[in-house]
């Protein structure tokens, strides 16, 4: 088998060819689409690479890293790389996905030739000084499809990921505690009862703006910017384009005009991911509780779309298994070059 690389910044350089047809044929959400992997790279804290990975010349997959050198940085990053470094490997814009997929259902011995190939590429490409490639969101069984003699392992937060197969909410409230599920139900009759609430589900270019996504998000990032390589804030420019395509829905909680409480999901035919959830304050004029709603809403949702479920992502685990959902262990390795 020979691999070969294209490796893009995609600060610079142009869409590949097919790309969304990739993309697409992948089952890959819209965070990969090339003009948001633009914006989400003019924004990062440090340098962005897309790589396709080609077998034979076919089209066989893909991997998306940040480059994170030796020099701290503040704010958006330097326009130069650094001379050394670690290759992070991460999905653009969430935490949910991992940052490798790869074209159909290859074989483990086949995924970690491919990715065997995109080491050896990445470390021609940047030089000796980057000394190690880290695999994050790595699930269980994993660690033997990816290349490296000596693999150091660090656990993370776990994956939150709820099925539902049930025809209707009352499916779903048989699942959960009876103290959770009445909390909820008394929640929703308490917000329905609200005069100067409404909430909408719908597509998320139809209930709101870039703007005001990007408000309620970076009050959201403030809690967690503390973590080892923080995600940078999402900018407006990369929620106007996120929010104004086809493959985003939205929950949306408005008090008269004014939103307080917003949820994102990327669509999915199968395993909608939930990106985020942002909400004012009560003292600033947001509602207690709205958070717990949302999940209501969402499942709601997913159930009328047919969805076989939802990733509700990463951290409250406890809170997102007293919903029902599972808690899939995952893990970042460390693989020096």
């Amino acid at each position: 088998m020979s691999v070969t690389l294209e490796i893009l910044d995609p600060r610079h350089d142009p869409e590949p060819d097919g790309w969304e047809r990739l993309r697409t044929a992948a089952g890959q959400c819209v965070t990969w689409r090339y003009d948001l992997l633009r914006a989400y790279a003019w924004a990062a804290q440090a340098p962005v690479l897309l790589t396709v990975l080609y077998e034979d010349g076919a089209a066989a997959g893909a991997v998306s890293a940040s480059l994170r050198g030796v020099r701290p940085r503040r704010g958006s990053y330097a326009a130069r790389r650094d001379v050394a470094g670690v290759v992070d490997v991460h999905a653009p814009g969430n935490r949910s996905q991992k940052g490798w997929w790869f074209t159909g259902d290859p074989a483990p011995e086949r995924r970690r030739e491919l990715l065997r190939g995109y080491v050896r590429g990445i470390r021609r490409e940047l030089g000796p000084g980057w000394r190690a490639v880290v695999w994050r969101e790595v699930s269980p069984g994993e660690p033997a499809q990816l290349p490296g003699a000596v693999k150091l392992t660090l656990p993370t937060a776990p994956l939150a990921k709820l099925a539902t197969p049930w025809r209707d909410l009352d499916g779903w409230y048989a699942t959960i505690d009876r103290a959770r599920r009445d909390s909820l139900k008394r929640r929703a009759r308490g917000f329905a009862a609200d005069p100067e609430l409404s909430v909408a589900v719908g597509p998320a270019r139809e209930l709101v703006t870039g703007a005001e996504a990007a408000a309620l998000r970076a009050e959201n990032d403030l809690k967690h910017r503390a973590r080892l390589f923080p995600l940078a804030p999402l900018p407006q420019p990369y929620l106007d384009a996120l929010v104004g395509g086809d493959e985003v829905m939205a929950i949306a909680y408005r008090d008269g005009g004014r939103l307080i409480g917003l949820s994102l999901i990327l669509d999915h035919l199968a395993w909608p991911i939930c990106l985020s959830w942002g909400a004012l304050p009560p003292e600033t004029g947001g509602r207690k509780h709205l958070y717990f709603d949302g999940y209501v809403r969402m499942v709601e949702w997913a159930i009328a779309a047919g969805r076989a479920g939802l990733v509700f992502g990463k951290g409250q685990a406890d809170v997102k298994r007293s919903l029902g959902a599972d808690l899939v262990p995952s893990s970042a390795l460390a693989v020096p070059f």
